[in-house]
């Protein structure tokens, strides 16, 4: 009866990655620079698959196994162009010195008010009573217990009797870690140093800089040509900067200019 027996698809996990296939097929990718040397290139390539390099691959090398060994790369850093992209946008404007001044106010006042607040809740529960309204003392100790125990990093229901000294300690230490913040942003404020948190906006795509970091030992490794920004005679651009707008554009993102490329070709390479 063993013919009769119900026969189950293969495990997704027994299936192999297109990545997986193509270190089958051709080995390791080729480390054409030491960042590469510990990169996990399964992600990307099933962001990126081959063929959408493919036509970049055939157009600047005559080998294709050459080429190819060089799609785990590119890949990498097609993937990593569309994520700091995504980044940027929710990133937003870079903070200016005045906004970094806004924020070191805002902190400092706001540690200095929640300070203040919860000194005096804590003593506002702690008043004798008059009698008027004999459960308001209570009501409110218990209130100001709870917030003590979140003070703590012990936040529950109710008020747990057992720890009460735990917690009056470390409510102390609470409200003089806020005023070490107050204290800490106004001296922050004092010493800043606008000059270094000025940005130059070379480019609108702040991403750019490190694709093009990150493509020069490709194109180096790729072509046997050293990357340059500078136009080939009679034609009107460089074939890097060609290249570069090429994985721009597999990457999901419009066309970079050609000053785009060129500024951030000669800016200081990224961390």
């Amino acid at each position: 009866m063993e013919g009769n027996k119900p026969r189950f698809p293969p495990s997704l996990n027994a299936v192999k990655s297109e990545y997986q296939l193509f270190r089958d097929r051709y080995g390791d990718p080729i480390t054409c620079d030491g960042r590469f040397a510990d990169i996990d290139f399964e992600h990307g390539c099933r962001e990126f698959p081959c063929k959408m390099f493919q036509p970049t691959i055939d157009r600047w090398t005559a080998d294709p196994v050459h080429g190819i060994r060089h799609w785990p790369l590119m890949a990498f850093a097609a993937s990593q162009y569309a994520f700091l992209q995504r980044e940027f946008k929710k990133y937003g404007a870079e903070a200016s010195p005045a906004h970094v001044r806004e924020l070191l106010d805002e902190i400092r006042k706001s540690a200095r008010r929640l300070s203040r607040a919860l000194a005096r809740f804590q003593e506002m529960s702690a008043r004798l009573s008059d009698g008027a309204a004999r459960l308001a003392g209570p009501h409110l100790s218990w209130a100001d217990e709870i917030i003590a125990q979140a003070m703590a990093g012990q936040l529950a229901p109710e008020v747990n009797e057992e720890r009460l000294a735990l917690v009056h300690a470390a409510r102390i230490d609470f409200l003089r870690r806020l005023v070490d913040v107050e204290v800490a942003a106004q001296d922050v404020q004092e010493r800043l140093n606008p000059k270094l948190l000025r940005h130059r906006r070379t480019s609108e795509n702040r991403a750019l800089r490190t694709l093009v970091a990150v493509t020069k030992p490709i194109w180096q490794s790729l072509t046997g040509r050293k990357p340059s920004v500078n136009k080939v005679a009679g034609e009107r651009r460089s074939d890097f900067v060609t290249f570069v707008q090429e994985l721009a554009k597999i990457a999901g993102s419009p066309e970079p200019a050609f000053k785009q490329v060129q500024t951030a070709f000669r800016a200081r390479t990224p961390d």
